[in-house]
């Protein structure tokens, strides 16, 4: 997901080889032959319907093995699954977010995938950089679920009625500020989400000019320049009715319910593609749109919107592993969850589902494929710490908005609880 939630913390088998295989690993595992595997995972309603689908159509093509599911909110689930982990009651399998992947993978929460490519799980059709992005150390502790892009989200036909083009690639900030500005002015709400308080946002900025908010060693890789340059331009657009006012960007944490955009209070927003099934269920008329750059380098990505991982303590290693390669590799698979966690990653997978997108699943292929040419490599899992750092980010924002600390001020105490957090 990757969602922009304030505690955020990348060969298919024959399916009678496959079912065959478990079934044998299934009696191995305990006296009459039914192995039980628990898969919990973050999402909404509407994820949960497409991910029964999948699990169905895998227990039904591998007799003895049962999956069960448990979901919850981001935030409860991040929680609770610290709580298990700690507990020593992990689930089988983890729906992961690269923020916390390195911190569970080197705490030894995570099961080595490597020794099950070839045979549960194929890689062949699998970008490398969101493979690459699951790897620590020559390890594969995840397989990526879906593939996203940041976006702007907008409402189309705010932007028609103020007379403001679609955004086009290699679009300017300043064309985004002017976009802003006339929506505004004809709805007078304000143009757009203020987007300083999400470090995610600040990360593809620095992108956009050859940095980025943590190095591959794991420091810090900008300074309190470069981001009290950031905070500025985002507190000079508040200040100008350009952004959301700071009691309406307090609450925002990514969720639907909290976003300005879809309550009618802005006029567009960052968020990632994955995110457009719940705008689409607020009006039709929304739109995704590439990043504004100054730089001609958007500073995009596309990362792994959810990863999925084993526990090592699982009693099933086999079936796990097995259900992971289905999951990402099986087209039937790929078409019962459609889009519900972004585009499927399998090249494959994704070219047997493309045909039947509709609505907000056709608006992320088509915006995917719009801007595939301008994409940057994605960068590495992110340090232990980043999750923490991600709820400093926003709370320093929340104390510059509201008057209690000058930008500079936040800048540099940012830094400083940032670089020992990743220490």
């Amino acid at each position: 997901m990757s969602t922009t939630g304030r505690t955020r913390v990348a060969g298919v088998l024959g399916v009678a080889v496959l079912g065959a295989a478990l079934v044998a690993c299934g009696d191995s595992g305990g006296g009459s032959g039914a192995v039980s595997l628990h898969f919990t995972w973050w999402g909404n309603e509407d994820r949960a319907e497409a991910t029964q689908r999948a699990v169905d159509l895998f227990e039904e093509r591998n007799p003895g093995i049962t999956v069960t599911t448990s979901f919850a909110g981001y935030e409860s689930y991040v929680e609770k699954l610290s709580t298990q982990v700690a507990g020593g009651a992990a689930p089988d399998l983890i729906q992961m977010d690269t923020f916390f992947l390195r911190e569970y993978a080197e705490r030894g929460v995570l099961m080595d995938l490597t020794e099950h490519v070839g045979e549960a799980i194929s890689t062949e059709h699998l970008p490398d950089t969101l493979l690459e992005g699951a790897t620590l150390d020559g390890a594969l502790y995840a397989l990526p679920l879906g593939q996203n892009v940041p976006a702007l989200v907008y409402d189309r036909e705010l932007w028609d009625a103020a007379g403001v083009p679609a955004p086009e690639i290699d679009w300017t900030w300043e064309d985004y500020r002017s976009a802003a500005e006339r929506v505004a002015e004809e709805t007078g709400e304000a143009g757009t989400t203020d987007f300083g308080w999400n470090s995610d946002w600040f990360d593809f900025w620095l992108r956009q000019q050859g940095k980025s908010l943590y190095t591959e060693d794991a420091g810090l890789g900008f300074d309190e320049a470069d981001l009290v340059d950031f905070w500025t331009v985002a507190q000079d657009w508040v200040r100008e009715g350009v952004s959301t006012p700071p009691e309406t960007t307090t609450s925002v944490n990514g969720a639907l319910d909290t976003s300005p955009l879809a309550r009618g209070q802005a006029g567009s927003e960052f968020n990632y593609d994955s995110t457009a099934g719940s705008y689409f269920t607020v009006s039709d008329d929304m739109a995704l749109a590439p990043l504004p750059t100054d730089t001609g380098n958007g500073g995009a990505h596309a990362g792994a919107s959810s990863l999925l991982s084993v526990s090592s303590r699982t009693e099933h290693p086999e079936e796990a592993a097995a259900f992971v390669g289905f999951l990402v590799n099986d087209v039937d698979a790929g078409r019962a969850l459609g889009v519900s966690r972004s585009m499927p990653v399998n090249g494959e997978v994704r070219a047997a589902v493309s045909g039947s997108l509709e609505g907000a699943d056709s608006a992320v292929y088509e915006f995917q494929e719009s801007v595939a040419e301008e994409l940057n490599e994605a960068p590495p899992p992110p340090p232990t710490g980043a999750s923490t750092n991600k709820r400093t980010f926003t709370r320093i924002y929340d104390e510059i908005n509201f008057g209690q600390r000058s930008v500079s001020e936040g800048a540099a105490r940012f830094v400083r609880e940032a670089g020992r957090a990743l220490r």
